[in-house]
């Protein structure tokens, strides 16, 4: 008997659809903000405490020095914030020459604060997303468990930056270099320049 002939079946490439070509570059998209992901996630847990805990523990102090604190250089901002964090701590101010912040009075009822607040609601979101996916039976709500690692630590660092919140006393003598105005001498400036606006229109009339 003679061999049967192969036929070759030649299998005709389809030109992709708009539709597919769409998903593929959600699918590499996607793909490409995980990885980018996966390399912020670690170091944002890294951060987390120790922004809200700094943040947290200097806020009523740097509102406090205004501008003397918003207008520094940024090497004197880190020798404020320094002083801020060891003094509230320990009591002790490690650059002399610099604002000089008492020792903190622990107020239990600061840890309820923003930073506290927002660690408590990133933690509930990845307890909310992982039973929805559960329910859902895919992972539409990514990103949980990270998510859950920061909000622990932003909950950790506001909590314990919000203990020892303690309200500063304005003494212009524990000032250093930085310098605060008076209430009362802006205020005499803000009125003196009004008055001094208004004679000069005055004489233009």
């Amino acid at each position: 008997m003679a061999p049967r002939k192969r036929t070759r079946t030649v299998q005709r490439r389809r030109n992709p659809t708009r539709t597919s070509r769409l998903r593929s570059r959600a699918r590499k998209s996607a793909k490409k903000g995980f990885s980018i992901g996966k390399k912020i996630f670690p170091i944002a847990k890294n951060i987390a405490a120790p922004v809200a805990f700094i943040e947290q523990i200097s806020a009523k102090h740097r509102q406090t020095l205004g501008t003397a604190y918003t207008q520094a250089p940024i090497g004197q901002k880190f020798k404020i914030l320094t002083n801020i964090v060891t003094g509230s701590t320990t009591g002790m101010n490690f650059f002399k020459d610099e604002f000089q912040a008492p020792l903190s009075q622990l107020k239990i009822s600061n840890i309820v604060n923003k930073w506290t607040t927002a660690g408590a609601g990133m933690i509930a979101y990845s307890i909310i997303a992982k039973q929805a996916n559960k329910a859902l039976g895919s992972n539409i709500l990514p990103a949980q468990s990270p998510i859950k690692s920061i909000g622990k630590q932003i909950l950790i660092g506001g909590g314990i930056g919000g203990l020892l919140d303690d309200k500063p006393t304005t003494n212009t003598a524990n000032t250093g270099t930085a310098n605060i105005m008076p209430q009362s001498a802006m205020q005499q400036m803000y009125t003196q320049g009004f008055q001094g606006n208004d004679s000069t229109l005055s004489g233009l009339n």
